[in-house]
């Protein structure tokens, strides 16, 4: 099969096209990820009371499961710093936002004796950061989170 030189350029271009898509598709569904940081703000209770603390997580994704902790501190004057924390099992994280879904293992703020599932969302970045858990306790954050 003997192809002039336009016809060649064309079949060329169409096949970098393809190659280039292809290899745009595979790293846009790539199942690796982190998102890690510390945040300040308010977590506000079920009965309506509300501190002043600190959240802090790391979560991470490599071709399996996300995997991760997080911890919500609170620096009441009153009393010793007190704290919920647990792990990170799911969600889902990429360049531009997270959405962590986990358990509390530890629960001492609030009062509450049941151990929640929590969820973590927010932005990349500098932003708002937001934690709920199914107990009614919830947390509003502002931080600087990095992902990769």
């Amino acid at each position: 099969m003997n192809l002039d030189g336009k016809v060649k350029a064309k079949l060329l271009i169409l096949f970098l096209i393809t190659m280039f898509s292809a290899t745009s598709v595979a790293h846009g569904t790539e199942s690796s990820g982190n998102a890690s940081g510390k945040a300040d703000g308010t977590i506000s209770c079920p009965d309506g009371k509300s501190d002043k603390g600190e959240l802090s997580f790391s979560a991470f994704k490599k071709d399996a499961p996300i995997y991760g902790s997080w911890e919500v501190v609170v620096d009441d004057s009153s009393h010793d710093k007190t704290s919920n924390g647990g792990y990170l099992d799911s969600g889902k994280i990429d360049k531009k936002n997270y959405d962590l879904e986990g358990k509390e293992t530890t629960s001492n703020i609030c009062g509450l004796d049941k151990k929640a599932d929590i969820s973590i969302q927010g932005d990349c970045g500098k932003g708002k950061i937001q934690i709920r858990a199914d107990t009614g306790w919830k947390g509003n954050f502002e931080g600087n989170i990095d992902c990769g």
